[in-house]
């Protein structure tokens, strides 16, 4: 039995779970006592994991089919989610983060098996948003059930779903139907895969280093920005819905905006906005005015990412190695953008300027990395955007 739409099936249910456990992380991490340079070393720990995997899973789905990858990688997912369960130190919660990261590198060979199917990469990928944005409202519905404080106790119905979620997944790719491959010689780093990217790999792995760098500390951020009289559970339910909101704006930009625009102005478009809303962010004093960033971040996303993806994957052989390759690009700034971003911030904060100085000082940085990520794509992509009509 073969099941119909199961890739896209598998794409929401996958983002869903992974999440929804992955959303209060900082916070989770800052309950058990972690500091700021632990919280991003735990976040970093999952985007090295995700550098790790991505590219190498993705590489491994061209050489020996897609179906092979999924069905062992989500298996395992599913353990490791319920594994989070367990974690009540800084230390082993980083542990079961990356080995629960390399499993979700497995996401390039579902992108790679989207594209056997010939999906449209816009649609496709807004279900991951799709998926973003319902794993974030889990997230912050759980607190309003459960009671907050000692470590871990919030989250248990989310951790559980997570594992329950991608056990599905799971099912789904063993049932699914998959096309006859066609085995491909690929090397361990295939330089003109890079090269007819690079722009794309540079430029968004530049833009990444600052938006995690971010990230790493945002939900504090935001939970400082909600009002202080309601209870700790409705204020981080209240960051959830930030987070919701960027996420539904990601998928209908996706769905709707993307598919008439050629993949160059997509990238081109998505970093400077995002340099714009980086900067956005540092004049936010209160839960709305942070609340309105979300739209700009939504769009900026939504066009960076799909025009990448479309940008290195188009007339390439190695689907699976190019999507790979981009997500590990990014994930490589996801290991050096959270540490960078707590100890700019624990730095600042040192020298006595005040907790929001630190977090602005990262946002200040972000932007301006951006601006010239922008810059690099611009130049390094001259020759084929000459070439677009």
């Amino acid at each position: 039995m073969a099941l119909k739409n199961s890739d896209l099936h598998m794409q929401l249910l996958t983002n869903v779970a992974y999440t929804s456990s992955s959303l209060f992380i900082p916070v989770y991490a800052q309950e058990m006592g972690a500091n700021d340079v632990q919280i991003g070393s735990i976040v970093a720990a999952y985007s090295l994991a995700l550098f790790l995997s991505s590219y190498t899973l993705g590489r491994l789905s061209d050489i020996y089919g897609r179906k092979s990858i999924l069905v062992t990688s989500l298996f395992f997912a599913s353990l490791l989610a319920f594994l989070q369960l367990l974690a009540r130190t800084p230390e082993l919660l980083l542990i079961i983060r990356f080995l629960l990261g390399i499993c979700a590198g497995s996401s390039t060979s579902l992108i790679a098996y989207a594209i056997d199917l010939k999906r449209d990469l816009g649609n496709f990928t807004s279900f991951a948003s799709l998926g973003s944005a319902i794993g974030q409202g889990i997230s912050g519905l759980s607190l309003l059930f459960f009671p907050f404080g000692a470590a871990g106790i919030e989250l248990l119905p989310v951790f559980s779903l997570s594992g329950v979620l991608l056990f599905v997944a799971f099912i789904l790719s063993t049932l699914t139907y998959y096309p006859e491959h066609r085995t491909i010689s690929v090397s361990f780093f295939p330089r003109d895969v890079f090269s007819k990217g690079k722009a794309a790999y540079v430029s968004l792995a530049m833009r990444h280093l600052g938006a995690t760098a971010i990230w790493a500390l945002f939900p504090v951020f935001c939970y400082e920005l909600t009002p202080s009289s309601l209870s700790p559970g409705y204020r981080l339910a209240l960051v959830s819905l930030l987070y919701v909101v960027n996420s539904v704006v990601q998928a209908l930009t996706m769905r709707f905006l993307t598919s008439k625009i050629n993949a160059h102005r997509l990238v081109l478009l998505g970093i400077s906005l995002s340099s714009l809303t980086f900067l956005s962010f540092t004049f936010a004093y209160n839960y709305l005015e942070l609340l309105i960033t979300q739209f700009l971040l939504g769009v900026s996303w939504a066009f960076m990412y799909v025009g990448g993806l479309r940008y290195v994957v188009e007339g390439s052989a190695e689907k699976g190695a190019s999507a790979g390759l981009l997500s590990s690009s990014m994930s490589l700034s996801g290991i050096f953008g959270p540490i960078l971003g707590g100890s700019i911030s624990g730095f600042v904060v040192l020298e006595g300027f005040g907790q929001r100085a630190g977090f602005t000082s990262v946002m200040y940085f972000a932007s301006a990395l951006s601006a010239v990520a922008a810059v690099i794509f611009s130049s390094l992509s001259g020759n084929k955007a000459d070439s677009i009509p």
